[in-house]
């Protein structure tokens, strides 16, 4: 029998000894901008509505400009907001700095831009360039198809103790393939390919092979009339979500001036998720200077769970209707394959937005419907849910700018008379201060499949609230983010039999002193309202949750670079005791000058008391893939990344990961371990 405690100062020991050496390693894993991670980690951590597809299309969003990073002096508003670096003040403030000086001639003038501090330029550089030469969109758009950048991803992987019912038809081995091209950020075309551990391949529900596939056409700036095109698989977004949201929606987090959506509409797919996107065309089209109209059509089959006879209590939905739909992707066992494709759904949207100088409208309409009515398990919380077959909703949306302010917003009502309302306001009070406002009213009865709007929780309804946040700067050193955020529901919801009511608090500093080092603290504390479990107890009780987190990421050497991280988390409901978790990991990067193989590692220890006080971190996968588990219990993990360039077209990866964990007490105390291998080879040319 293993004993965690021994297990811990055992693995430890060895791995301070391990970073003493750092510097004279030839490789550990792939490196990873820690700006990058930390930015997908403060919008992805225990967000309701992100999923694994979001956090890939925002990574690989930045990771194809790093390869092609965007012209400063072609960039539009839409470019800028896409790479979710930039609050809108900063990007109105660069955008009015070019037309009132001309092109930029190098980096070092992104200095004079109001609002642009130096760790703002560094986080932007290794994205965005400032170009004078040749502008390769002289070249015809139909010469990409041969001379874009093609790029060629396989990538297996394996856990040993996967949750993989017995009844799993397939192996439990992920694999996936994808093929794209790419030209000038014009042209995007592909294929992609997936299965999940325990999904057949090539046999059973599968005889062609994968268990998903998926396939985009793109492009975009075609000619004066024709902004986008988008064939096949694609994702789309109106306004600030509360109609159609089906990409990347980042709600509450550290990047606290990030509240707005982007304005752009439609964007290629080529995700591994297999839920949340559209399937069909799409197309913006340009009239003159100040009218735009986009128009979707989405024809696809969904996965849900369709009801049998014994099932309904109505005789019209009979083997007809279908409670869920389903969006984990699985296709394992007997009932998860009877799921699969079982629905058809078809959306129809359609956009008109009429733009200003300083702004624009957009009116939009969405019109959806299956061929089996959605009949949602009776329950009172669910008494104002969308039920039936069709349906149809509106909205109007709009934003504009004036100095230093930046107003949005969005209305919108369903068929049913439901309605919500979205209003925010960024104000830039000072160079170095900005501040955020949001008022988010979202009706009971408004309905919509497809909403993803900023709000508490995943939906767009039952939620009234407001949100305040702050980003200030001291000199080139210190940072403060901070926000508020209170709501209330006032109807009831899963697990909370009452409206109820609810806040929201986080601050953090940010000290950088010199280039290569950054420290800083967060404190977050979360109130909800939930039904009180309590024995002989009735009514609501306060759920609390806090955490406080240090971390420190400091370059060594020019080859080295090492993160540390400690955190504290609790929780408590109503008066009972309070439970409590803790998490420090060492992290070492190293990438020595003019070699080809470089990469990452991490050790980790963990102690929580319950899956309420669990432990969230960021941690560097293979490219294009995400990585942020949550810890509960106790024990420790580790991971190890080896990226090995070949040469200038081949690129292998790999990854091994352990997590060693103490497990229930029936299992007599015995130290469990899950270990996962992934293997990735990459292909450009």
């Amino acid at each position: 029998m293993l004993n965690p405690r021994k297990l811990h100062k055992t693995i430890g020991k060895g791995w301070f000894v391990l970073l003493l050496l750092c510097p004279t390693l030839p490789c550990l894993g792939q490196i990873e901008d820690p700006a990058t991670g930390e930015l997908l980690e403060n919008f992805f951590r225990e967000n309701e509505q992100a999923s694994e597809a979001d956090a890939q299309l925002l990574l690989e969003t930045l990771e194809n400009l790093r390869l092609r990073p965007l012209d400063l002096n072609r960039a539009t508003r839409d470019d800028l907001m896409a790479i979710r670096l930039l609050n809108e003040i900063q990007i109105e403030n660069l955008l009015a700095y070019r037309t009132q000086f001309g092109p930029f001639l190098n980096e070092y003038e992104l200095q004079a831009i109001p609002g642009w501090e130096l760790a703002d330029i560094r986080r932007m550089l290794p994205f965005v360039q400032v170009s004078t030469g040749l502008d390769s969109r002289n070249i015809p758009l139909q010469h990409g198809f041969v001379r874009g950048e093609n790029e060629f991803i396989l990538r297996w992987g394996h856990n040993n103790r996967q949750n993989i019912p017995a009844s799993a038809e397939g192996k439990p081995d992920a694999m996936a393939i994808r093929f794209r091209h790419t030209f000038d950020n014009r042209m995007r075309f592909g294929i992609t390919g997936e299965k999940d551990p325990g999904e057949a391949f090539f046999k059973g529900s599968n005889p062609r092979g994968f268990d998903f596939y998926s396939a985009h056409f793109f492009v975009q700036n075609v000619n004066p009339t024709l902004k986008t095109l988008a064939l096949g698989d694609f994702s789309a977004r109106f306004g600030q979500g509360l109609l159609l949201q089906t990409g990347f929606s980042p709600g509450k987090s550290a990047e606290t001036m990030s509240i707005a959506r982007d304005s752009r509409k439609i964007n290629a797919y080529s995700s591994f998720g297999e839920a949340y996107f559209l399937r069909g065309a799409a197309t913006t089209l340009t009239f003159g200077k100040n009218w735009e109209v986009t128009a979707l059509f989405s024809a696809r089959r969904r996965d849900a769970n369709v009801l049998a006879p014994a099932d309904t209590t109505d005789q019209e939905f009979a083997d007809l209707a279908f409670s869920s739909l389903q969006a984990s992707g699985l296709h394992r066992t007997p009932s998860e394959i009877a799921d699969e494709k079982s629905i058809r759904e078809w959306v129809g949207a359609l956009s008109a937005t009429r733009r200003w100088k300083n702004g624009q409208v957009s009116l939009n309409g969405l019109h959806l419907e299956y061929d089996k009515p959605w009949q949602p398990a009776v329950a009172p919380y669910r008494q104002f849910i969308f039920a039936g077959k069709r349906l149809t909703g509106a909205s109007l949306d709009y934003n504009w700018r004036h100095r230093n302010w930046y107003a949005f917003g969005e209305f919108a009502r369903s068929d049913n008379g439901g309605m919500s309302a979205l209003n925010g306001l960024l104000f830039a009070a000072d160079r170095r201060v900005t501040l955020a406002v949001l008022h988010r009213t979202l009706g009971r009865e408004y309905q919509s499949v497809y909403a993803a709007p900023f709000a508490e929780t995943s939906g767009a309804s039952n939620e009234q609230g407001v949100y305040l946040g702050t980003d200030v700067r001291f000199g080139r050193k210190w940072q403060i983010n901070a926000y508020a955020d209170v709501w209330r529901h006032p109807w009831l919801r899963f697990g909370v039999g009452a409206p109820s009511a609810g806040s929201e608090y986080l601050g953090r500093l940010i000290w950088t002193p010199k280039r290569g080092v950054s420290f800083y603290a967060l404190w977050q504390l979360e109130i909800k309202e939930r039904d009180n479990d309590a024995e002989g107890s009735i009514g609501l009780a306060e759920n609390r949750r806090g955490r406080f987190r240090l971390h420190g990421s400091y370059k060594i050497t020019p080859a080295v670079e090492l993160r540390s991280r400690v955190e504290w988390t609790s929780f408590q409901v109503g008066s009972l005791a309070r439970s409590r978790g803790f998490l420090a990991y060492q992290e070492a990067v190293v990438r020595p000058l003019g070699s080809p193989v470089y990469g990452s590692l991490r050790y980790a220890l963990f102690d929580t008391q319950d899956y309420d006080t669990r432990v969230y971190t960021f941690e560097n996968d293979l490219f294009a893939a995400i990585s942020i588990p949550g810890f509960a219990g106790r024990g420790a993990r580790y991971f190890i990344n080896l990226t090995w360039r070949v040469n200038e077209w081949l690129r292998l990866e790999s990854r091994l990961e352990q997590t060693m964990q103490r497990l229930a007490v029936t299992d007599s105390g015995q130290t469990g371990r899950v270990t996962g291998w992934k293997m990735q080879a990459s292909v450009r040319f």
